[in-house]
């Protein structure tokens, strides 16, 4: 999972397992069972690599529990 902005991709989450649109976030979930919200919106799902790129409306990244 990676987070897009200004042109640059940060990986933020491996291992997910869940992807939920939810507005202007996008709620991620991984096979650890940990959760983080990230505000953006899904930019392109790459399936020959096994990627999601979101492109960021902010730079926030919260983890919620």
């Amino acid at each position: 999972m990676y987070l897009v902005k200004d042109e640059e991709e940060e990986q933020i989450m491996r291992d997910v397992v869940l992807l939920r649109p939810q507005g202007d976030n996008v709620l991620l979930a991984n096979l650890f069972g940990e959760q983080q919200t990230v505000r953006g919106a899904i930019q392109k799902i790459d399936f020959l690599r096994h990627t999601v790129h979101i492109a960021s409306h902010e730079s926030d990244v919260a983890g919620i529990k």
